[in-house]
């Protein structure tokens, strides 16, 4: 019976301890096809390799929210998580898309901004 304890409050202790570790989320924000003025697409926000797995993303339309969906929080093998979230937009030379990202580990939330011709990324 001791020894059944022993295991649980270890795995506890594992356990409480994977909270400990914080990441700043990674952004990547994209495309699902090449961009053409006026002809309907879907918008990509991938954001990756973050903990704890707490966070906010919206997808933003001259810096105002619009409508998305987001995929179920996954995880790697290192234990941090990943989200995509989408929208379907139509891109036009008037329009500034971006993605905003709220998370413990940054100071403020950030913002990545879709460019027409190369998707943004970023690694910190």
């Amino acid at each position: 019976m001791a020894r059944f304890v022993a295991l649980v409050l270890l795995g506890l202790l594992s356990l409480s301890g994977l909270d400990a570790i914080q990441r700043p989320p990674k952004i990547q924000v994209y495309s699902r096809h090449p961009p053409e003025d006026g002809k309907p697409n879907y918008l990509n926000c991938y954001v990756y390799g973050f903990h704890p797995p707490q966070i906010e993303i919206d997808l933003l339309r001259n810096g105002e929210k619009i409508k998305s969906e987001q995929s179920d929080l996954s995880f790697s093998k290192d234990w941090s998580f990943y989200l995509l979230s989408h929208a379907e937009f139509t891109p036009n030379s008037k329009d500034q898309y971006s993605c905003r990202v709220k998370h413990v580990t940054l100071e403020q939330p950030r913002i990545v901004k879709w460019g027409k011709f190369s998707s943004s990324l970023v690694n910190h």
